[in-house]
């Protein structure tokens, strides 16, 4: 069995550590937070939005969607952004906002009672 190597750990900065995220943009006039979903030009199905980041050189939107069944995280510029819908369609958005409603029901109820 061979012998490992030493490797000595070095105090380097992290390379995003002077990047800015930022979790509430503005795009195409419409106030956008994490959740939002969006359309990107020559991209198939929708995209939520999970943050924007400014690295100081350049600046991108990363957001979690894709066409029904192959979602997956990806990056876009934000000049890519087609719309940015009101209403949610995706499956996740429509989980969050149905748990919501049962919540306010049962709170209702309780307080009927």
């Amino acid at each position: 069995m061979a012998r490992r190597k030493k490797t000595e750990t070095v105090d380097a900065v992290r390379p995003d550590s002077h990047w800015i995220l930022e979790d509430e943009i503005q795009i195409n006039g419409r106030n956008v937070i994490k959740g939002t979903e969006l359309k990107i030009k020559g991209e198939r199905g929708r995209f939520r939005f999970l943050r924007r980041v400014n690295t100081g050189k350049s600046t991108w939107i990363d957001v979690w969607g894709g066409p029904k069944g192959s979602e997956c995280m990806r990056s876009f510029y934000e000049e890519r952004v087609k719309t940015v819908h009101y209403k949610n369609k995706t499956d996740h958005n429509l989980a969050i906002e149905y748990k919501a409603k049962q919540k306010i029901k049962k709170e209702e109820a309780s307080e009927a009672e």
